[in-house]
């Protein structure tokens, strides 16, 4: 199994949710499953059903977790040169077609969420920021059709 990327606010932030799992959501999964199996015969019992589908879903959950952090390895972007587009770096690019101005961090997959600006090294429009330069122009054809970004400023994430 490859190593997977995390920045280290990526890696914290995972931490924490598999520590809030463990000590918090994993002991209330298991009390709501216990107390719905004093109700009688388990089969027909909806409330033992979805408490143990919860308790699933958490167990997954952590294992999940425990398997990426396990995996991985926390690259510090302050070791980095900030002259290229390099993983864990701020980068400001222009639409050249609508002139929106757009801020990205690249990120590793686990930490991926486009909604809030973190794109994936291994996303199309990540792997075409990678090892760019300010003033260089990047064309990407997406499944909603040709984007042209030309990078604007790139800085090292303070994460």
């Amino acid at each position: 199994m490859s190593k997977s990327l995390l920045t280290r606010a990526g890696y914290e932030r995972l931490r924490q949710e598999l520590r809030q799992l463990r000590q918090v959501v994993r002991p209330q999964t298991l009390s709501e499953v216990m107390e719905a199996a004093q109700e009688g015969r388990l089969e027909k019992n909806t409330e033992y059903l979805e408490a143990r589908a919860r308790q699933l879903q958490v167990e997954n959950r952590i294992a999940q977790l425990q398997q990426v952090l396990a995996n991985s390895e926390v690259l510090v972007g302050s070791n980095l040169t900030p002259n290229r587009v390099v993983f864990d770096s701020q980068v400001r690019v222009r639409n050249l077609f609508t002139g929106q101005v757009l801020s990205y961090q690249l990120v590793g997959e686990e930490e991926a969420d486009a909604r809030n600006g973190r794109l994936s090294i291994t996303a199309p429009v990540g792997q075409a920021l990678l090892g760019r330069a300010v003033g260089d122009q990047i064309r990407i054809q997406t499944p909603g059709g040709l984007r042209v970004y030309q990078i604007l400023e790139i800085r090292m994430s303070s994460s």
